[in-house]
């Protein structure tokens, strides 16, 4: 049975660089670089007034939030 990505990424880094990686540790990094990367679409965003696309930003954003939180 073949692993999850984030799984088979985790061993893959642990290989390569020869210390272990969590792969809950590597999923919460993830999370983490994507809430960053949606602040900034928001940033850009809002300095062109599209509400629409801050209002898919946010949405996003909630859903990962809650992600983060359990």
């Amino acid at each position: 049975m073949a692993a999850d990505p984030v799984t088979a990424i985790a061993t893959l880094l642990s290989q390569v660089f020869g210390f272990v990686v969590d792969p809950t540790g590597l999923e919460q990094m993830k999370l983490e670089h994507e809430i960053e990367l949606i602040h900034a679409g928001v940033k850009i965003a809002q300095a062109k007034h599209d509400t629409a696309a801050v209002d898919v930003l946010l949405g996003r954003y909630r859903e990962l939030s809650k992600r983060l939180s359990a």
